[in-house]
């Protein structure tokens, strides 16, 4: 085991999973593409959990990054943004959608947390459905929902939340069958919740 793993282990919760027996730490990347300590390079399926997915280093990302920062690296909802406000039309022109909302979040658990709110509040109920074996993210309430017990350091959430069978087709007690009888027996889990 590296050092850096032992300093790792010393400060980080237990809960926090590290991927194979000896972890790999990931020093670089460039389009999409890593490198790790050894410099062994991989191809980068991963991003980030899907964070990353403009690739490493993309001189254009970088630049609009760098620019943006030299103007103003943080402001609150509580202003004006243009650059947000015309994203957001993009958005919602592209989404087909009539008199389309737009919210920004900066990452999955807390998009998960404002879908959760909306939900909660529209239907004035805290009963969820979630996916089996599914994550949702690291905040409260989506650890609350996450439906893999491995990835959840808490059994506690303000959501009673049950769980259904997800999309994949790959794996569960309805992977041998037809697509036909796989929708079948989602529904039928689904009603009988």
């Amino acid at each position: 085991m590296s050092g850096l793993y032992e300093r790792h282990r010393a400060v980080a919760p237990d809960w926090l999973a590290l991927y194979y027996r000896e972890p790999l730490e990931i020093t670089h990347g460039e389009g999409r593409h890593v490198w790790d300590a050894e410099g062994r390079k991989y191809l980068d399926f991963f991003g980030g959990i899907l964070t990353t997915m403009t690739a490493h280093a993309l001189p254009e990302v970088t630049k609009a990054i760098a620019e943006q920062a030299g103007r103003i690296i943080h402001s609150s909802t509580l202003y004006l943004n243009r650059p947000m406000v015309e994203l957001a039309e993009r958005i919602a022109a592209l989404s087909g959608i009539p008199d389309a909302r737009v919210f920004f979040t900066t990452s999955g658990t807390e998009a998960n947390d404002t879908a959760l709110l909306l939900a909660t509040t529209y239907r004035r109920s805290n009963q969820i459905l979630a996916m089996r074996n599914s994550y949702h993210g690291r905040s409260f309430s989506t650890v609350g929902i996450t439906g893999n017990r491995s990835w959840s350091p808490t059994s506690l959430s303000p959501l009673q939340t049950l769980y259904v069978h997800g999309g994949v087709r790959t794996r569960g007690p309805y992977a041998q069958y037809t697509d036909e009888r796989f929708t079948d027996a989602c529904v039928a889990d689904l009603e009988d919740l």
